[in-house]
């Protein structure tokens, strides 16, 4: 809501941390720009899956300063089981989850920059994992026969990427 959005605790923001990438790179530059406000200077970290790695060059194009991280995988804490087993045992986490991931693969298969974004690509078993399910849920995403005839968003295939890439802007005054 607009009431969020504008809420005075933004002012203190210094970082954004970015799951679900923005449409478009202006919108991105929005969301940065929340960071930069009252004066202060902000940064911005953007998780992107291999296959999106294009949207970086559509955020060089709008001259957005940029450094990539790769993250080994010996330095991440591996929190898979305790995330599963929780999300199993307790009822209102599960059904939560499953909404969530719902709500994901729709918002995700209606992203216009499909060249990057594009829900066919999505190894599903993967994000289901992300929101804690070892099997991936049954979702209708009801894609019209348009999509199913070759329209990049119809259905999903599985495909194995790696979830290592990030990326972070860094905004000052001025920069939004």
């Amino acid at each position: 809501s607009a009431r969020v959005s504008s809420g005075p605790w933004l002012s203190l923001s210094y970082w954004i941390i970015q799951y679900d990438p923005a449409d478009e790179p202006k919108e991105y530059i929005h969301r940065v720009g929340r960071t930069a406000r009252a004066g202060r200077g902000g940064r911005a970290l953007l998780f992107l899956l291999p296959e999106e790695l294009g949207f970086l060059r559509y955020l060089r194009q709008a001259k957005i300063p940029l450094t990539e991280y790769s993250f080994p995988q010996n330095k991440v804490s591996n929190v898979q089981a305790q995330l599963e087993k929780l999300i199993e045992k307790n009822y209102y986490l599960n059904k939560s989850a499953r909404d969530a991931y719902k709500s994901y693969l729709c918002a995700y298969a209606t992203h216009s920059m499909k060249d990057c974004f594009n829900v066919r690509n999505l190894n599903l078993e993967q994000v289901a994992r992300s929101f804690g399910f070892p099997v991936a849920p049954r979702v209708d995403l009801k894609f019209s026969e348009a999509a199913k005839s070759g329209n990049p968003t119809g259905g999903a295939r599985h495909k194995k990427p790696t979830w290592n890439s990030t990326s972070t802007t860094n905004v000052g005054k001025g920069d939004r």
